[in-house]
C-alpha cells in the first residue's frame, strides 16, 4: 500500500484469491472500498501503527470478510522506507488460518466431548463400585461368620469351599476397589 493514502499499489495472486477479486479492481483503492467500515478502520488503524513505529507488526489472528465468506489471516505489516528513511510504502503479508483455526476449534470441541465422557464414566465407575461393595460385604461377612459358628460342623471339603467364597470375595473388593 502507499504509505500516505494506503491505498493498494501492488497484490500478488495469493491477495487476489483471498479476497475473491482481480488485482486490476483492487488497485489504486483502499480496505474502505472493500470491507465493512469496522474492520477497514481496524486495517487502517494496524496501518497507521507499522508506519508511526517503523517496526514490524504481527497480528496473529485477524477476521476479514471476503467474497468467500470470512477468513482468518496471520498478518504481518512493515513500513518499507526511502533512502530518507521516511515510509513510502506499508508491505503487508497475509497468511490464511481459516483451516487450522477450524481444525483447532474442532480438537477443542472433541476434547471437551472427551473430558466429559471421561467425566461420566468415573461417576459411573464409582456408582457401580458403592452399589456392588454392600452385597459383597454380606456374602464376605456370612462366609466368615459361617467359617467361625459352624467351621467345627463342616467337612473339609465344605470348610474348603467357604475359603474359597471367602477369597473370591476379597478378591472381587480388590477389583472394585481398581475399578
Amino acid at each position: 500500500k502507499d504509505a500516505e493514502t494506503l491505498r493498494f499499489e501492488r497484490l500478488n495472486r495469493a491477495g487476489e484469491e483471498l479476497v475473491g477479486q482481480r488485482q486490476a479492481d483492487l488497485l489504486g483503492k483502499s480496505d474502505y472500498d472493500f470491507f465493512p467500515k469496522e474492520q477497514a478502520d481496524f486495517f487502517v488503524a494496524k496501518d497507521r501503527e507499522t508506519l508511526s513505529s517503523g517496526a514490524l507488526v504481527d497480528i496473529p489472528e485477524e477476521p476479514i470478510e471476503t467474497r468467500r465468506g470470512k477468513r482468518w489471516l496471520h498478518t504481518k505489516k512493515v513500513p518499507l522506507l526511502d533512502s530518507a528513511g521516511r515510509p513510502q510504502y506499508l508491505l503487508g503479508i497475509s497468511h490464511d488460518i481459516t483451516g487450522r483455526r477450524r481444525e483447532v476449534a474442532e480438537l477443542s470441541a472433541a476434547k471437551l466431548s472427551a473430558d466429559a465422557a471421561n467425566r461420566e464414566l468415573e461417576s459411573f465407575s464409582y456408582s457401580v463400585a458403592h452399589d456392588l461393595r454392600g452385597p459383597l460385604r454380606a456374602i464376605d461377612g456370612f462366609s466368615q461368620a459361617l467359617l467361625e459358628d459352624y467351621g467345627g460342623r463342616r467337612d473339609p471339603e465344605g470348610l474348603r469351599y467357604l475359603a474359597r467364597v471367602r477369597e473370591a470375595a476379597q478378591r472381587m473388593a480388590e477389583l472394585i476397589d481398581d475399578l
